[in-house]
């Protein structure tokens, strides 16, 4: 994953401040922010965040690719990358609860 030389943002968590690097949006609205070594699910309406599996190459590549705020697609599926000013307000918003890991 590339990752800036600096956070975009700090996801405030029960287990503490998480640097936030970039972040996307699928077609039903979900949120993904990427941290150094952590991808994250983001559920706003629960306020929690749920560890989740990193984008395989091709997904990262496609991602990478996309400049803040624009599209890709990957097997056929649209995403957004979000821009820095939309993390950075997610993170803003409050704390959020680490939920478990998923398997």
């Amino acid at each position: 994953m590339l990752l800036l030389d600096e956070p975009v943002a700090v996801l405030e968590g029960d287990k503490g401040p998480e640097p936030i690097y970039g972040g996307y949006e699928n077609r039903r609205g979900e949120i993904s922010l990427f941290a150094e070594n952590t991808n994250y699910r983001v559920n706003l309406k629960n306020r929690t965040v749920q560890q989740r599996p990193p984008l395989n190459d091709g997904a990262q590549a496609r991602y990478d690719a996309a400049r803040p705020g624009e599209a890709f697609e990957w097997g056929r599926v649209n995403f957004r990358r979000l821009d820095h000013p939309e993390i950075a307000e997610i993170c803003s918003s409050g704390t959020f609860r680490v939920r478990p890991k998923f398997i």
